[in-house]
Protein backbone atom coordinates (compact mmCIF):
# COMPACT_ATOMS: atom_id res chain seq x y z
CA UNK A 1 0.00 0.00 0.00
CA UNK A 2 1.48 3.34 -1.05
CA UNK A 3 2.01 6.02 1.58
CA UNK A 4 0.05 8.45 -0.59
CA UNK A 5 -2.95 6.10 -0.42
CA UNK A 6 -2.69 5.90 3.37
CA UNK A 7 -2.47 9.70 3.62
CA UNK A 8 -5.50 10.14 1.37
CA UNK A 9 -7.59 7.54 3.19
CA UNK A 10 -6.95 9.05 6.63
CA UNK A 11 -6.86 12.77 5.72
CA UNK A 12 -3.14 12.92 6.38
CA UNK A 13 -0.22 14.84 4.89
CA UNK A 14 2.66 12.91 3.34
CA UNK A 15 6.15 14.33 3.72
CA UNK A 16 8.93 12.56 1.82
CA UNK A 17 9.12 9.69 -0.65
CA UNK A 18 5.96 7.81 -1.60
CA UNK A 19 7.10 4.25 -0.84
CA UNK A 20 5.18 0.96 -0.68
CA UNK A 21 4.26 -0.29 2.81
CA UNK A 22 3.35 -3.93 3.53
CA UNK A 23 3.22 -4.04 7.32
CA UNK A 24 2.86 -2.28 10.68
CA UNK A 25 5.56 -2.86 13.29
CA UNK A 26 7.26 -1.68 16.45
CA UNK A 27 10.40 0.47 16.03
CA UNK A 28 12.62 -2.34 17.32
CA UNK A 29 11.41 -4.98 14.85
CA UNK A 30 10.49 -2.93 11.80
CA UNK A 31 11.85 -3.53 8.30
CA UNK A 32 12.13 -1.07 5.43
CA UNK A 33 8.65 -2.07 4.21
CA UNK A 34 6.99 -1.41 7.59
CA UNK A 35 5.36 1.70 9.00
CA UNK A 36 5.58 2.61 12.69
CA UNK A 37 3.74 5.23 14.76
CA UNK A 38 5.02 7.83 17.17
CA UNK A 39 2.70 8.10 20.17
CA UNK A 40 5.03 10.23 22.34
CA UNK A 41 7.82 12.63 21.43
CA UNK A 42 10.20 10.96 23.86
CA UNK A 43 10.15 7.91 21.57
CA UNK A 44 11.62 9.89 18.67
CA UNK A 45 15.15 8.54 19.20
CA UNK A 46 13.86 4.99 18.92
CA UNK A 47 12.07 5.92 15.72
CA UNK A 48 15.28 7.44 14.28
CA UNK A 49 17.24 4.27 15.04
CA UNK A 50 14.53 2.03 13.56
CA UNK A 51 14.82 0.36 10.14
CA UNK A 52 11.16 1.29 9.46
CA UNK A 53 10.39 2.66 6.04
CA UNK A 54 7.94 5.31 7.26
CA UNK A 55 6.35 6.79 10.37
CA UNK A 56 2.94 8.05 11.43
CA UNK A 57 3.11 11.27 13.46
CA UNK A 58 0.78 13.88 14.90
CA UNK A 59 3.04 16.74 13.83
CA UNK A 60 6.15 17.00 11.67
CA UNK A 61 9.30 15.66 13.32
CA UNK A 62 13.00 15.93 12.52
CA UNK A 63 13.60 12.50 11.03
CA UNK A 64 15.08 11.23 7.77
CA UNK A 65 12.14 9.01 6.90
CA UNK A 66 8.91 9.58 5.03
CA UNK A 67 6.23 10.61 7.50
CA UNK A 68 2.46 10.95 7.41
CA UNK A 69 0.93 13.61 9.65
CA UNK A 70 -2.48 12.55 11.00
CA UNK A 71 -4.63 13.62 13.93
CA UNK A 72 -4.23 10.29 15.74
CA UNK A 73 -1.25 8.10 14.73
CA UNK A 74 -2.33 5.25 17.02
CA UNK A 75 -5.84 5.03 15.58
CA UNK A 76 -4.53 5.08 12.00
CA UNK A 77 -2.08 2.29 12.89
CA UNK A 78 -4.92 0.23 14.38
CA UNK A 79 -6.97 0.67 11.20
CA UNK A 80 -3.99 -0.31 9.05
CA UNK A 81 -3.82 -3.59 10.99
CA UNK A 82 -7.28 -4.40 9.62
CA UNK A 83 -6.34 -3.36 6.09
CA UNK A 84 -2.89 -4.99 5.83
CA UNK A 85 -3.67 -8.15 7.83
CA UNK A 86 -7.19 -9.23 6.84
CA UNK A 87 -8.65 -12.37 8.40
CA UNK A 88 -8.75 -15.47 6.26
CA UNK A 89 -11.95 -15.42 4.23
CA UNK A 90 -14.24 -18.32 5.11
CA UNK A 91 -17.76 -18.47 3.76
CA UNK A 92 -20.49 -20.66 2.31
CA UNK A 93 -19.18 -23.94 3.71
CA UNK A 94 -20.71 -26.59 5.95
CA UNK A 95 -18.38 -29.42 6.95
CA UNK A 96 -19.47 -32.99 6.30
CA UNK A 97 -18.61 -33.78 9.92
CA UNK A 98 -20.93 -31.09 11.32
CA UNK A 99 -24.12 -32.36 12.97
CA UNK A 100 -27.13 -30.23 12.06
CA UNK A 101 -30.46 -30.72 13.83
CA UNK A 102 -34.01 -30.31 12.54
CA UNK A 103 -35.51 -27.01 11.38
CA UNK A 104 -32.15 -25.19 11.42
CA UNK A 105 -32.14 -22.00 9.33
CA UNK A 106 -28.72 -21.05 7.91
CA UNK A 107 -28.17 -17.70 6.18
CA UNK A 108 -25.99 -16.84 3.20
CA UNK A 109 -22.19 -17.26 3.15
CA UNK A 110 -22.13 -19.06 6.50
CA UNK A 111 -19.08 -21.11 7.51
CA UNK A 112 -19.60 -24.15 9.77
CA UNK A 113 -16.39 -26.02 10.60
CA UNK A 114 -15.57 -29.61 11.44
CA UNK A 115 -17.42 -31.38 14.26
CA UNK A 116 -19.73 -28.47 15.04
CA UNK A 117 -23.00 -29.60 16.66
CA UNK A 118 -26.12 -27.51 16.04
CA UNK A 119 -29.34 -28.65 17.72
CA UNK A 120 -32.93 -28.19 16.55
CA UNK A 121 -34.63 -24.87 15.74
CA UNK A 122 -31.45 -22.79 15.58
CA UNK A 123 -31.24 -19.70 13.35
CA UNK A 124 -27.88 -18.50 12.00
CA UNK A 125 -27.54 -15.14 10.22
CA UNK A 126 -25.61 -14.28 7.06
CA UNK A 127 -21.79 -14.40 6.97
CA UNK A 128 -21.51 -15.94 10.41
CA UNK A 129 -18.52 -18.23 11.09
CA UNK A 130 -18.69 -21.17 13.50
CA UNK A 131 -15.32 -22.81 13.96
CA UNK A 132 -14.66 -26.50 14.78
CA UNK A 133 -15.92 -28.34 17.87
CA UNK A 134 -18.43 -25.66 18.89
CA UNK A 135 -21.86 -26.55 20.26
CA UNK A 136 -25.08 -24.57 19.65
CA UNK A 137 -28.07 -25.55 21.78
CA UNK A 138 -31.66 -25.72 20.56
CA UNK A 139 -33.80 -22.62 19.96
CA UNK A 140 -30.73 -20.37 19.79
CA UNK A 141 -30.72 -17.36 17.46
CA UNK A 142 -27.44 -16.02 16.08
CA UNK A 143 -27.22 -12.76 14.10
CA UNK A 144 -25.16 -11.72 11.09
CA UNK A 145 -21.36 -11.44 10.89
CA UNK A 146 -20.88 -13.33 14.15
CA UNK A 147 -17.56 -15.12 14.79
CA UNK A 148 -17.67 -18.18 17.05
CA UNK A 149 -14.17 -19.50 17.62
CA UNK A 150 -13.35 -23.18 18.27
CA UNK A 151 -14.80 -25.02 21.28
CA UNK A 152 -17.44 -22.47 22.23
CA UNK A 153 -20.47 -23.87 24.08
CA UNK A 154 -23.83 -22.14 23.73
CA UNK A 155 -26.67 -23.67 25.72
CA UNK A 156 -30.29 -23.64 24.58
CA UNK A 157 -32.52 -20.55 24.19
CA UNK A 158 -29.66 -18.08 23.77
CA UNK A 159 -29.94 -14.92 21.67
CA UNK A 160 -26.80 -13.49 20.03
CA UNK A 161 -26.94 -10.23 18.08
CA UNK A 162 -24.92 -9.02 15.10
CA UNK A 163 -21.11 -8.72 14.85
CA UNK A 164 -20.56 -10.57 18.12
CA UNK A 165 -17.20 -12.29 18.68
CA UNK A 166 -16.96 -15.31 21.00
CA UNK A 167 -13.44 -16.59 21.68
CA UNK A 168 -12.44 -20.18 22.38
CA UNK A 169 -13.83 -21.75 25.52
CA UNK A 170 -16.68 -19.29 26.04
CA UNK A 171 -19.71 -20.84 27.74
CA UNK A 172 -23.02 -19.03 27.37
CA UNK A 173 -26.18 -19.87 29.32
CA UNK A 174 -24.84 -22.56 31.61
CA UNK A 175 -26.74 -23.15 34.85
CA UNK A 176 -26.78 -20.31 37.33
CA UNK A 177 -25.14 -21.02 40.69
CA UNK A 178 -28.30 -21.24 42.74
CA UNK A 179 -29.36 -23.60 45.56
CA UNK A 180 -31.82 -23.68 48.44
CA UNK A 181 -31.55 -25.45 51.79
CA UNK A 182 -33.72 -28.41 52.66
CA UNK A 183 -33.03 -30.89 55.46
CA UNK A 184 -29.49 -29.62 55.74
CA UNK A 185 -28.73 -30.19 52.08
CA UNK A 186 -28.07 -27.88 49.12
CA UNK A 187 -30.86 -28.45 46.58
CA UNK A 188 -30.28 -27.23 43.03
CA UNK A 189 -32.62 -24.55 41.64
CA UNK A 190 -33.68 -25.23 38.07
CA UNK A 191 -32.66 -22.23 35.95
CA UNK A 192 -35.07 -21.91 33.01
CA UNK A 193 -34.10 -18.41 31.82
CA UNK A 194 -31.84 -17.35 28.97
CA UNK A 195 -28.88 -15.22 27.94
CA UNK A 196 -29.09 -12.26 25.56
CA UNK A 197 -25.92 -10.93 23.92
CA UNK A 198 -26.60 -7.72 22.00
CA UNK A 199 -24.79 -6.33 18.93
CA UNK A 200 -21.02 -5.66 18.78
CA UNK A 201 -20.15 -7.50 21.99
CA UNK A 202 -16.82 -9.34 22.25
CA UNK A 203 -16.30 -12.06 24.86
CA UNK A 204 -12.83 -13.39 25.67
CA UNK A 205 -11.54 -16.95 26.01
CA UNK A 206 -12.89 -19.13 28.83
CA UNK A 207 -15.41 -16.55 30.00
CA UNK A 208 -18.73 -17.83 31.33
CA UNK A 209 -22.11 -16.10 31.38
CA UNK A 210 -24.87 -17.94 33.25
CA UNK A 211 -28.49 -18.02 32.22
CA UNK A 212 -31.12 -16.42 34.42
CA UNK A 213 -33.25 -18.41 36.82
CA UNK A 214 -36.49 -17.22 35.17
CA UNK A 215 -35.85 -14.01 33.21
CA UNK A 216 -32.75 -13.05 31.14
CA UNK A 217 -29.08 -12.40 31.72
CA UNK A 218 -28.29 -9.50 29.38
CA UNK A 219 -25.02 -8.11 27.94
CA UNK A 220 -25.88 -4.90 26.12
CA UNK A 221 -24.42 -3.64 22.87
CA UNK A 222 -20.79 -2.64 22.49
CA UNK A 223 -19.60 -4.22 25.75
CA UNK A 224 -16.17 -5.89 25.71
CA UNK A 225 -15.36 -8.72 28.12
CA UNK A 226 -11.83 -10.06 28.59
CA UNK A 227 -10.67 -13.64 29.12
CA UNK A 228 -11.53 -15.58 32.30
CA UNK A 229 -14.49 -13.46 33.41
CA UNK A 230 -17.54 -14.80 35.26
CA UNK A 231 -20.99 -13.16 34.95
CA UNK A 232 -23.64 -14.67 37.22
CA UNK A 233 -27.30 -15.37 36.56
CA UNK A 234 -29.85 -12.58 36.06
CA UNK A 235 -27.18 -9.88 35.64
CA UNK A 236 -27.85 -6.87 33.42
CA UNK A 237 -24.65 -5.40 31.95
CA UNK A 238 -24.89 -1.99 30.24
CA UNK A 239 -23.65 -0.61 26.93
CA UNK A 240 -19.98 -0.05 26.06
CA UNK A 241 -18.81 -1.45 29.38
CA UNK A 242 -15.43 -3.17 29.86
CA UNK A 243 -14.59 -6.10 32.14
CA UNK A 244 -10.88 -6.89 32.37
CA UNK A 245 -9.59 -10.41 33.02
CA UNK A 246 -10.71 -12.34 36.11
CA UNK A 247 -13.59 -10.03 37.00
CA UNK A 248 -16.32 -11.91 38.88
CA UNK A 249 -19.92 -10.70 38.99
CA UNK A 250 -22.31 -12.48 41.35
CA UNK A 251 -25.97 -12.99 40.47
CA UNK A 252 -28.64 -10.33 39.88
CA UNK A 253 -26.26 -7.36 39.53
CA UNK A 254 -27.02 -4.32 37.40
CA UNK A 255 -23.94 -2.72 35.83
CA UNK A 256 -24.40 0.59 33.98
CA UNK A 257 -23.15 1.95 30.67
CA UNK A 258 -19.48 2.87 30.08
CA UNK A 259 -18.33 1.14 33.26
CA UNK A 260 -14.78 -0.22 33.58
CA UNK A 261 -14.04 -3.03 36.04
CA UNK A 262 -10.27 -3.62 36.13
CA UNK A 263 -8.61 -7.00 36.63
CA UNK A 264 -9.85 -9.26 39.44
CA UNK A 265 -12.62 -6.94 40.61
CA UNK A 266 -15.29 -8.87 42.51
CA UNK A 267 -18.91 -7.72 42.75
CA UNK A 268 -21.29 -9.15 45.36
CA UNK A 269 -24.81 -10.25 44.42
CA UNK A 270 -27.67 -7.77 43.82
CA UNK A 271 -25.27 -4.81 43.49
CA UNK A 272 -26.07 -1.81 41.29
CA UNK A 273 -23.25 0.14 39.65
CA UNK A 274 -24.04 3.48 37.99
CA UNK A 275 -23.01 4.66 34.52
CA UNK A 276 -19.42 5.85 34.17
CA UNK A 277 -17.98 4.06 37.20
CA UNK A 278 -14.36 2.83 37.17
CA UNK A 279 -13.30 0.23 39.76
CA UNK A 280 -9.56 -0.31 40.19
CA UNK A 281 -7.91 -3.75 40.06
CA UNK A 282 -8.42 -6.32 42.84
CA UNK A 283 -11.16 -4.27 44.50
CA UNK A 284 -14.28 -5.79 46.04
CA UNK A 285 -17.65 -4.10 45.51
CA UNK A 286 -19.97 -4.91 48.41
CA UNK A 287 -22.46 -2.05 48.16
CA UNK A 288 -24.11 -0.01 45.42
CA UNK A 289 -21.98 2.56 43.58
CA UNK A 290 -24.58 5.21 42.82
CA UNK A 291 -22.67 7.86 40.87
CA UNK A 292 -19.87 8.05 38.31
CA UNK A 293 -16.30 8.14 39.58
CA UNK A 294 -13.22 6.06 40.34
CA UNK A 295 -13.57 3.55 43.19
CA UNK A 296 -11.11 1.08 44.68
CA UNK A 297 -9.90 -0.55 47.85
CA UNK A 298 -7.03 -2.67 46.63
CA UNK A 299 -3.72 -3.09 48.45
CA UNK A 300 -0.60 -2.73 46.26
CA UNK A 301 2.22 -5.19 46.94
CA UNK A 302 4.82 -3.94 49.42
CA UNK A 303 7.93 -5.46 51.02
CA UNK A 304 6.77 -8.46 53.08
CA UNK A 305 8.43 -7.65 56.40
CA UNK A 306 7.00 -4.12 56.27
CA UNK A 307 3.52 -5.55 55.68
CA UNK A 308 3.86 -7.90 58.69
CA UNK A 309 4.65 -4.90 60.90
CA UNK A 310 1.60 -3.04 59.57
CA UNK A 311 -0.59 -6.07 60.31
CA UNK A 312 0.75 -6.21 63.85
CA UNK A 313 -0.37 -2.60 64.40
CA UNK A 314 -3.75 -3.29 62.81
CA UNK A 315 -4.39 -6.14 65.22
CA UNK A 316 -3.58 -3.82 68.14
CA UNK A 317 -6.02 -1.09 66.99
CA UNK A 318 -8.98 -2.23 69.20
CA UNK A 319 -6.71 -2.20 72.26
CA UNK A 320 -5.35 1.26 71.37
CA UNK A 321 -8.88 2.61 70.85
CA UNK A 322 -9.91 1.39 74.31
CA UNK A 323 -6.98 3.25 75.85
CA UNK A 324 -7.92 6.46 74.00
CA UNK A 325 -11.44 6.29 75.46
Amino acid sequence: MKLSEIAKRFDGQLIGEDIEITGVSTPENASSSDIIFLSKKNLLEKAKESDAGAILVKEKVDIQKPQIIVSSPEVVAYKLLDILYPDEEKKDFVSETAVIGKNVKIGKDVYIGDYVVIEDNVEIGDRTKIYPFSFIGKNTKIGTDVIIHPRVTIYKNTFIGNRVILHSGVVLAGDGFGYYQENGKHIKINHIGSVVIEDDVEIGANTTIDRAMIDKTVIKEGTKIDNLVMVGHNCKIGKNTIFVSQVGIAGSCEIGNNVILAGQVGVADHIKIADGVVVTAKSGVGKNLEKAGVYGANIPAIEWNKWKKILLYLYKLPELLKKLK
